[in-house]
């Protein structure tokens, strides 16, 4: 999508520390990061959000949980533990209209979040 800054990372246009690669995902390391994992996942196809994505009918979310699952073990994560988040909607807390969710590890979260 024209204008949008995940569509141009996805698409290789934008430059971005990428972490993996897959046929419907990409993931890359956060600009901003609030512990000392932060990663994104960015579906390749551009989703406003999780709610667009799943009236996809090629959307797989297995794909989304098996890449999760392998970016647990790479870091040695299965059994401290990780935060993902996916923001929905400005009252969510989404900035950028595009489908993505944040993998967050290497410190305590708190609860409630946000």
């Amino acid at each position: 999508m024209e204008n949008c800054v995940f569509c141009g990372i996805a698409s290789g246009k934008i430059k971005a520390d990428i972490v993996r690669e897959t046929g419907n995902f990409i993931v890359i390391r956060d600009i901003n990061p609030v512990s000392p994992v932060h990663l994104l996942i960015i579906s390749r196809k551009h989703f406003k959000n999780i709610l667009d994505a799943r009236k996809d009918k090629d959307f797989d979310p297995c794909d989304f949980f098996d890449l999760v699952g392998s970016l647990a073990r790479d870091y040695s994560l299965e059994d401290k533990g990780f935060r993902t988040v996916i923001n929905t909607g400005y009252d969510g807390g989404q900035t950028v209209g595009h489908f993505h969710v944040h993998f967050m590890a290497g410190r305590g979260f708190g609860w409630p979040p946000g």
